[in-house]
Formats: structure tokens, sequence, C-alpha cells
């Protein structure tokens, strides 16, 4: 992806950061099994990677094409990998089809985006002849209200599948309903 596409850029990182949350939060009560020490491997891979995604980081000398059919093929890989490993250990199914849900949708919006030769805008052409650097085409971009839209509407699928992942996770197990947390020494205010 190049800088010209902050808006994929979001949501490519959405995607891994909730992959990535979903990931670790299958390391609880796995972490000795391969299934854990893979989740525990992928899901710290995708937040840096999502952190470096936001940041705009580009590899010095790579193809940006390569690095997203790379990225594309990695994203499968550990999607086919993560429900793979949870079928034949027979645990969270759930979670792990919600993490490569994420991963797949990251995966999409990479390969949707990522056009062979766009980090070398001044390629020789296969006559000989020198291409010029594309002009930015700022009429196609789209309007704030459009952005805004697209990464809410992103931003909501991602935590909704997120949510449901990290549910099926032992950790989401045991974690305490909203309603009944309560201080301490107080009585709760639910009525009588």
């Amino acid at each position: 992806m190049t800088r010209t596409a902050p808006l994929a850029r979001l949501l490519v990182a959405f995607a891994l950061v909730g992959a990535g949350l979903v990931n670790l939060g299958l390391v609880r009560g796995a972490l000795p099994r391969p299934h854990g020490v893979f989740s525990l491997v992928v899901g710290a891979t995708e937040i840096v990677v999502a952190v470096l995604v936001l940041r705009g980081t580009a590899i010095r000398g790579a193809d940006p094409a390569v690095l997203a059919r790379l990225a594309v093929g990695a994203l499968a890989v550990t999607s086919v990998l993560g429900i793979a490993m949870g079928v034949t250990q027979g645990i969270h199914i759930g979670a792990a089809a919600a993490a490569a849900a994420l991963q797949l949708a990251a995966a999409c919006v990479v390969g949707a985006t990522a056009r062979p030769g766009q980090g070398r805008p001044d390629a020789d052409r296969p006559d000989g002849s020198r291409t010029a650097p594309a002009a930015t085409t700022a009429g196609r971009r789209p309007r704030a209200a459009v952005s805004l839209a697209i990464l809410f509407v992103g931003a909501v699928a991602v935590s909704t599948v997120a949510s449901a992942g990290l549910t099926d996770t032992e950790a989401g197990a045991r974690a305490v309903p909203h309603g009944q947390h309560q201080l301490p020494g107080l009585e709760s205010h639910h009525g009588p």
C-alpha cells in the first residue's frame, strides 16, 4: 500500500488489531500447546504490524506490490493454520474463525489496494521508454463524509467480530458479566 491510501491503511490496521487481540485472547489456557504458541506469535506480530501500518512505515528498497502479495499470502496461511490448529485440538473454534475472518478481511483490503509497480513510478516500459510519474487524482479521493462512514462501518464490523471471538476464549468465559460488577461493602443499585 502506498501513502496515498490512508483509508485502506486504517481499515487494515483495524482488522489486524482485532485479529491480534483475538489471537492473544486464545493464549490463555492454550500456551503450552502449539496452538497457544502460534496464537501468541501471530497475535503479537499482528499488533506490531498494525502499528507500523498506521505509521505508514515503508521498507526501503522493497517493491510495495511484492510486499502486498507477501502480506496477503501470510494472512491467508495464518488464518488457515489457526483454524486447523483449533479444529485438531478441539478448542475455541469460534475465536479461531473470528481471527481468521479479520485476517482475511485485512488480506482483501491489501489485495484490493495493491497495484503492480506502484512503488516505481519512473519504471522502464518494455519498449525501453520511461513512464511519467503518476498524477495525483484528487478528484477521485473519497469525500470526508464517505471516508468517515467507511471507517465507522469498518470499526463496527471489526469490533463486532473481535468481541464475538473474544467471548469464545477462556478469558472471555471467565469474565465477570457487566451487570454483576460491584464494589465490596456496597449494595447493588439495581433495585429492591
